[in-house]
């Protein structure tokens, strides 16, 4: 979670104007009424007290690779497995001009030999309880809407974490973030970290959808580290206000195991928990937890086999509404690298099957060596959306200020002038007017303003005084 702050001295670079639009990639997206499941209920086998093996098919392929000499990652992955063989998937990704982390959105068509170009779908608001960052998705889908949880806090060190939510109807947004008690505005969070400020605190959110009920699974790193769970009404639009603590559900030894991803394998009626230890080692691993009821987890093995060394923050597989079907093509995905936000990130094809005892014959194997190379930053193409070079701009009345834009590179490691195309809306003309790109100042108050430019929004705001 949130990368690091000495990270934003070199993201804070390279700055070139923008001559024309580089050409986008020609990756389809698939038609989202052929990505879902349509095959009704399941009967699941028996299979209390039984354990799952996970196996990773091989090493599997890389899906973002860092840009040379300036690092960049893709993690904490949230995959959906759709019924016509496309992947959707959304993760945390570098961020920009003191921005630690946006989420972005991508697809493939193919089962991930192709992808579309990224899309930044969710980033901080300015002068809000999420202004530093939005990490960590986990994203499930309830009836119209798709919900991303997320991670941020206020606190400069990446310390004192708190647990936040979104929704759109769009896979790709515009989401709308809760505030507190409807959606919109400013954010807040749905679980509150309480605990020492100087800890990491709560995020690092999963979905399940189950009968009537959301199961929210979330990391808790305090003086103890856990994944703990709070169950909320499916049915209800405003479920974060229905959520019901039910306590921590799996309790690790140290603080090396990192955010547990749970999901529901509806063949089974177990849940399965996945997670990587001694993460950024070289003895790094993914940790499998299984439960018959979602709140009693036991450990069921551990996989070396194909997984890269230094590996992180990974995600299961499953269907928009947090299930796993055996008949389903199964997915794992993680990041890796032995250097601090300088990370590829890994796609695996995996089998899961049932076994009467644990398996940690793993613990003997080795994790492959597969080193981090990156790529040149001019063999980038493409975008993955737009902003400003400051969130929040204040203003006196008298006083103009220009609002400068930028397009995001599609490795989100560089930032290029942009001024031609941009477009400003949704703001209070009674507080501002825009001319070009200066802002005037009309009347005391604070709105916001949409930015777009190239079908890529993003949202800034205006503070004016007298």
């Amino acid at each position: 979670m949130n990368a690091i702050i000495s990270w934003l001295v070199i993201l804070c670079c390279s700055v070139s104007f923008l001559s024309g639009l580089v050409p986008k990639n020609n990756t389809a997206f698939t038609p989202m009424n052929e990505r879902e499941y349509y095959d009704g209920d399941i009967v699941a086998e028996n299979t209390d007290g039984k354990y799952i093996n996970l196996n990773a098919i091989d090493e599997g392929s890389e899906i973002y690779t860092p840009t040379q000499n300036k690092g960049g990652y893709r993690y904490g992955p949230t995959v959906f497995s759709n019924a016509d063989g496309s992947i959707d998937i959304f993760f945390a990704a570098s961020g920009l001009l003191g921005r630690w982390d946006f989420i972005n959105y991508r697809h493939s068509p193919d089962g991930g030999k192709t992808w579309t170009d990224e899309k930044k779908v969710l980033e901080p608001t300015a002068d809000s309880p999420d202004f530093y960052s939005c990490c960590d998705p986990g994203v499930v889908k309830i009836g119209a809407y798709w919900y991303i949880g997320y991670t941020s806090t206020t606190d400069s060190r990446g310390l004192f974490n708190h647990l936040f939510v979104a929704r759109s109807k769009n896979i790709d947004g515009p989401y709308e973030k809760w505030n507190g008690n409807s959606w919109g505005g400013d954010p807040a969070p749905i679980v509150t970290s309480n605990g020492d400020k100087d800890e990491w605190g709560i995020g690092e959110p999963s979905f399940i959808v189950k009968e009537d009920k959301l199961y929210l699974y979330y990391t808790h790193k305090d003086t103890a580290n856990e994944t703990r769970l709070c169950i909320a009404d499916a049915n209800d639009e405003n479920w974060p206000k229905t959520l019901e603590y039910k306590g921590a559900v799996i309790s690790y030894p140290d603080m090396s195991s990192d955010s547990a991803d749970v999901k529901y394998i509806d063949d089974y009626g177990k849940f399965i928990a996945v997670c990587t230890a001694s993460r950024f080692s070289e003895n790094s691993y993914i940790d499998i937890f299984v439960s018959d009821d979602g709140l009693h987890f036991s450990e069921s093995c551990m996989v070396r086999k194909n997984i890269a060394a230094c590996c992180h923050n990974c995600g299961i597989s499953s269907r928009t509404n947090g299930h796993i079907r055996m008949s389903d093509k199964k997915y794992l995905c993680y990041a890796y690298g032995s250097t601090w936000a300088n990370w590829a990130t890994r796609l695996n094809e995996i089998t899961l099957t049932l076994c009467d005892e644990p398996d940690f014959s793993d613990n003997s194997v080795k994790s492959k060596d597969i080193p981090v190379k990156g790529i040149p930053q001019a063999s980038i193409k493409g975008f993955t959306g737009i902003i400003c070079e400051d969130d929040l701009y204040e203003c006196k009345i008298g006083e103009r200020k220009t609002i400068k834009t930028y397009c995001i590179s599609a490795n989100s490691t560089y930032h290029q002038k942009v001024d031609i195309g941009i477009k400003f809306s949704d703001y209070d003309a009674s507080i501002i007017k825009i001319k070009g790109k200066k802002i005037v100042p009309v009347s005391e108050g604070i709105t916001s303003v949409t930015v777009e430019w190239n079908g890529y929004k993003t949202e800034i705001k205006v503070k004016v005084s007298a």
